[in-house]
């Protein structure tokens, strides 16, 4: 190799990030160096120096391979630059010379703990969400826009998928002013109901429960445990009507028959009354 042909190859080695420098030949001692491998490995002086003094962490140099692969072992060094690095070598025989060239691997090690942490990201949001599925979905109270909103959901979803569902709409005649009674009613409706069932007020005293998934006769039963709960806060007067909403009924009739049910039944008196389910 002659000395031009030495010095391109190390512009080329150093052009591509790597660092390359020729040893003796006792294969230990370096004899000169490209300007990156000194950068790389923070040597202020190449010649006569062992190649172990400057790497100790570098393996015995019949165990490295001609070549860096994603196998090849990584090398913590700080370069004259003072930035911390990883490094894999690699040793070339070329006739009567050796080289060692350096592959700066920084950025692959990046990359690798970047991945590392984003999969600890995502584990950690996996676990989350599987502790928020595990726990029991608590409906709320909704506004009369929102919650007709959701019944209109509610109602393409169940013809869609050929499901029942029953409105159940709550009268209280009360025995307090209208505005002491909206907080209590509110949080006893809510634990009558399930997670996927909405609830809305249309007025102090006047509530609409909205039951996917339910029939008349699960509605009922529904309907019952809100007459008995509300029944024992002694607010007033519970009223409930229940219907059932027909295969293509509009919500809007559907609800004027729960609550065309609620104010019969609140005019006898209390208690709940069925609205004939619409086939």
């Amino acid at each position: 190799m002659t000395e031009g042909t030495f010095a391109l190859s190390l512009a080329l080695v150093d052009a591509v990030g790597a660092g390359v420098c020729r040893l003796h030949a006792d294969c230990e001692t370096m004899a000169e160096a490209s300007p990156r491998f000194a950068m790389l490995t923070g040597a202020t002086a190449i010649a006569g120096q062992s190649i172990h003094g400057l790497l100790p962490d570098l393996p015995a140099l019949a165990d490295l391979p001609d070549r860096v692969s994603s196998e090849t072992l990584a090398l913590l060094q700080v370069g004259a630059d003072g930035v911390g690095r990883e490094l894999s070598a690699a040793r070339i025989d070329a006739g009567e010379h050796c080289f060692v060239v350096l592959s700066d691997r920084s950025h692959e090690a990046s990359l690798r703990r970047r991945e590392a942490k984003l999969d600890r990201q995502v584990a950690d949001l996996q676990a989350d969400l599987a502790a928020r599925e595990r726990e029991p979905r608590r409906s709320r109270i909704h506004s009369l826009a929102e919650l007709a909103a959701r019944m209109d959901e509610a109602m393409m979803r169940a013809r869609r998928y050929k499901h029942d569902i029953t409105l159940l709409a709550v009268r209280i005649a009360a025995a307090h002013a209208e505005s002491r009674i909206a907080g209590p009613t509110g949080e006893c409706l809510i634990g009558c109901v399930r997670g996927v069932d909405d609830i809305g007020r249309l007025a102090d005293d006047h509530w609409l429960l909205v039951l996917p998934h339910t029939n008349l006769e699960g509605g009922s039963v529904v309907g019952k445990r809100v007459v008995d709960r509300l029944g024992a806060l002694k607010l007033g007067t519970v009223a409930v009507g229940c219907a059932q909403v027909g295969g293509e009924e509009p919500g809007s009739r559907a609800l004027e028959r729960a609550d065309q049910a609620c104010l019969q039944a609140l005019e006898n008196g209390g208690g709940q009354l069925l609205a004939v389910a619409l086939i």
